[in-house]
């Protein structure tokens, strides 16, 4: 039963991004391998003054071309065709027909996708660009990654304590209160006063975290809430965490609230 709450789903959501970040990775890892293969084409004239400037931008690359060589312009089309079989498959788009260019830009950026669609010469400058932007992105899966190892750690702790409960809640669930004495009912109490002090620590700690910054970012940085719908959006619940340790809260007071009328009655 258990298996269908909001957290145990958002577990499994987590445990499936965090897969997704790591294939990405690797697909840019290989996509980066694949570009450091292609050589790069010296430009002349104006692109010889551009190249020697260590601010060369992608941008630079495309407006300061001459005449390209067509072997330039085919290992620009080698590139595309690199990023197509590696990185492609993973767009951060949100269009499942988006172009190529569409599809480079969301990865690389806008000038690296037009430079590379445009044949604009596969410059060093142009191939430097790309693998800093395939940096840039990995930096950026880095940084996703332990977060959502972050938040895997937070629900596997909260999932071991909702089960146990759950459980108990369960296993009790069909005794009738004339099974028990007045000991028992109150021991069965005493539990459920437990329970949701417990249940009450950790929705707590799972507020301060949401308020809190992350621990990347520090004091300063992005608050842990913005985390947290970032990852949950579009889901079932934006805080599945809070809505089902609420939710078992409510089932604990009034299992408890019957309990305490049965012993109230026995006094």
């Amino acid at each position: 039963m258990t298996d269908t709450t909001a957290v145990h789903r958002a577990l499994e959501h987590v445990v499936e991004e965090q897969a997704r970040i790591v294939d990405r990775d690797a697909a840019l890892e290989t996509f980066a391998r694949r570009v450091r293969a292609v050589p790069a084409a010296q430009p002349t004239s104006i692109q010889s003054r551009q190249a020697a400037m260590p601010t060369a931008t992608a941008t630079q690359a495309i407006q300061g071309r001459g005449p390209a060589p067509s072997t330039s312009a085919d290992r620009c089309r080698t590139v595309r065709t690199a990023f197509d079989e590696t990185v492609g498959s993973h767009s951060t788009g949100d269009c499942a027909d988006e172009s190529q260019v569409e599809t480079m830009a969301a990865m690389l950026t806008e000038d690296i996708a037009v430079a590379l669609a445009t044949d604009a010469g596969w410059t060093p400058p142009l191939k430097a660009a790309v693998l800093e932007a395939v940096s840039t992105r990995r930096r950026e899966l880095t940084v996703q990654a332990e977060l959502f190892q972050q938040e895997q750690s937070t629900l596997e702790a909260a999932i071991t304590e909702i089960d146990e409960i759950v459980d108990w809640l369960q296993a009790t669930a069909d005794e009738s209160f004339l099974q028990h004495g007045f000991d028992s009912l109150q021991a069965k109490h005493e539990q459920l006063e437990t329970y949701r002090d417990r249940l009450e620590t950790r929705l707590s700690r799972r507020q301060a975290q949401l308020t809190g910054s992350t621990d990347r970012d520090g004091p300063s940085g992005r608050r842990y809430r913005s985390v947290v719908e970032s990852i949950y959006v579009g889901g079932s619940a934006q805080y599945p965490l809070l809505s089902t340790m609420t939710r078992l809260y409510d089932v604990c007071t009034g299992c408890q609230r019957a309990v305490r009328a049965q012993l109230t009655r026995r006094v």
